[in-house]
């Protein structure tokens, strides 16, 4: 009899995590991962709210074939909604377009969530002025176009470093995965 997780275990997705249960004894692990953690399923009780850090994720989603990944910034906590900062539209004329309650993980586009700083409720206001007062790319025409959403985030991250709110290595990061426009 096991008492751990098999590959034929029905497993669950709650936001960023996988839970399961065998034989009676529960088990998580975090998307993408491969150690299961044992729980007590019958001891679930959350911290309180304010005591759940904030993070400031970098967001990846999938567009259309052959098009690069979107790229936003998303302020929450650990599976639960939060505000996201992006921009969407043809890359010649974007627009900004912040949403509050973003309930990323359950999108069918997201693919990938890279914590780049645990913020304070301070720092997360930080993040909306510098998010709500950088321009959107623009280009005359589509031969001009020089940036997307990935340059418009990696020009946000850089701000956030500039603050002391970002480590500069996060942005390296951002920067080594950006894809041609």
């Amino acid at each position: 009899m096991s008492y751990y997780p098999t590959s034929t275990t029905s497993v669950q997705t709650v936001g960023l995590r996988e839970v399961c249960e065998v034989n009676g004894r529960g088990f998580w692990r975090r998307k993408g991962t491969q150690q299961w953690i044992e729980y007590d399923p019958g001891n679930l009780s959350l911290p309180p709210a304010e005591a759940q850090p904030l993070y400031l994720s970098l967001v990846q989603e999938a567009q259309g074939e052959g098009e690069p990944l979107h790229w936003a910034l998303h302020v929450g906590c650990e599976n639960q909604p939060g505000s996201e900062y992006q921009v969407t539209g043809d890359a010649e004329c974007m627009v900004y377009q912040p949403a509050n309650d973003a309930d990323i993980t359950n999108s069918e586009s997201f693919l990938n969530l890279y914590q780049l700083a645990v913020v304070t409720e301070e720092q997360a206001m930080v993040v909306k002025q510098i998010a709500d007062s950088e321009p959107p790319p623009r280009a005359p025409n589509r031969q001009s176009v020089t940036e997307n959403c990935q340059g418009w985030t990696v020009r946000v991250i850089a701000k956030l470093v500039e603050r002391g709110i970002v480590p500069s290595g996060k942005l390296q990061m951002a920067r080594s995965m950006m894809q041609p426009v």
